[in-house]
């Protein structure tokens, strides 16, 4: 790992992320928290700014990441990591408390009717057309007389 005036420089041949991220943190100045399992990591990430190259070296990890505060160049003051839920995701349909399996007919679909479009630049019959304006003062005095008689406080 190197931390120069380029940036931030890491090449990784089956290194530890936890050692990773303790260098780090010991050269940058920013505080680690949340590391769990380690992992092995291969690649070279920067040189850049320190808050790039981390998004680079755990993108695809076991961690969500989240880096908060500038120490400058882009430096984070902490890393919160925390980890992925791992496994297949819940089922997103309505389930029924028992093992049992339900018979549901589908519903008929009515047919779809055609939908008339207007000419394109025409608005459709009815609608008024105005020139869009900016609220003035007193527009805006007239929203705040509105919203308080909407909302009287007691």
């Amino acid at each position: 790992m190197v931390w120069d005036s380029h940036g931030l420089r890491i090449v990784a041949s089956n290194s530890s992320l936890a050692q990773i991220l303790k260098d780090v943190t010991t050269k940058t100045g920013a505080t680690l928290e949340g590391m769990g399992k380690d992992e092995r990591i291969f690649g070279a990430y920067g040189p850049g700014p320190a808050r790039d190259v981390l998004s680079q070296l755990l993108d695809g990890s076991g961690y969500n990441v989240l880096m908060i505060g500038d120490q400058g160049q882009g430096t984070p003051r902490r890393i919160v990591l925390s980890a992925r839920p791992t496994g297949p995701a819940p089922p997103s349909g309505p389930s029924t408390s028992n093992n049992e399996e339900t018979d549901i007919e589908p519903q008929p679909q009515p047919e779809p009717q055609p939908v008339p479009q207007p000419a394109p630049g025409v608005p459709p019959p009815g609608v008024p057309v105005r020139a869009p304006q900016m609220p003035g003062p007193d527009t805006q005095q007239r929203q705040q007389q509105q919203q308080q008689q909407q909302n009287p406080q007691n």
